[in-house]
């Protein structure tokens, strides 16, 4: 092996796959970047999160207003609020107040390791939302009169086994107040499917839903 064959060559051939993927150039990128050209690839990337979010979170605010029936005027009233919202601002994703009253959480994470399991802290941090959903948090203490979903980037077969490990019972008697409550929420969780009604759901439990990103 030549000197810095092994990882820096990973390294290499990996940015220029995606950069030729993007740009349709069969071009070294990699070797014809300069110091800043990569501080300023570094700062784009960390917003690529941010961004996933936010198209899944108008994926997510479209297939409501389509389920729901929800007219014009209101859609392009929640898809302007979902716009205004900061990312890790406190309070649920989607907030419906009108036809209907909806919240909604919407989750852009993957199973770990390009597998199909979530990792601990994603599972807890999924439970989370489940029970926020169900209970309530912030300025809306009480959800009772709301229809519920969680939305989960929807990354097919993956995503399918994951959510099967992560609502499998919890096993252990651990009486830690945040153990009990992610253990408990998996009895009000169901599993939306295409086929279920707006008659067919229930204020008392909260719906899992996988939603692809679409073209805003």
């Amino acid at each position: 092996m030549t000197l810095y064959e092994g990882r820096h060559t990973d390294l290499k051939n990996r940015i220029n796959r995606h950069l030729k993927k993007l740009t349709g150039k069969d071009f070294d990128f990699y070797d014809n970047m300069s110091q800043n050209d990569f501080i300023e690839l570094k700062t784009v990337l960390s917003d690529i999160h941010n961004v996933l979010t936010f198209k899944t979170t108008i994926s997510a605010a479209n297939w409501l207003c389509r389920y729901f029936k929800i007219n014009k005027k209101i859609k392009n009233k929640i898809l302007e609020g979902v716009d205004q919202t900061k990312p890790n601002t406190s309070g649920f994703d989607i907030l419906i107040s009108e036809p209907y009253k909806i919240i909604a959480e919407v989750k852009c994470i993957s199973p770990v390791n390009n597998g199909g399991k979530f990792g601990a802290a994603q599972s807890n941090s999924i439970l989370d939302d489940f029970h926020f959903l169900k209970n309530g948090k912030g300025l809306l203490s009480n959800t009772s009169k709301h229809y519920k979903f969680l939305f989960l980037l929807d990354l097919d077969e993956r995503t399918d086994q994951a959510i099967t490990q992560l609502l499998r019972p919890s096993k252990g008697t651990s009486e830690r107040p945040l153990r009990v409550n992610r253990h408990k929420i998996k009895e009000h969780i169901v599993l939306f499917k295409e086929t279920d009604k707006l008659s067919d759901l229930s204020l008392n439990k909260v719906y899992l839903k996988r939603i692809k990103i679409g073209k805003l």
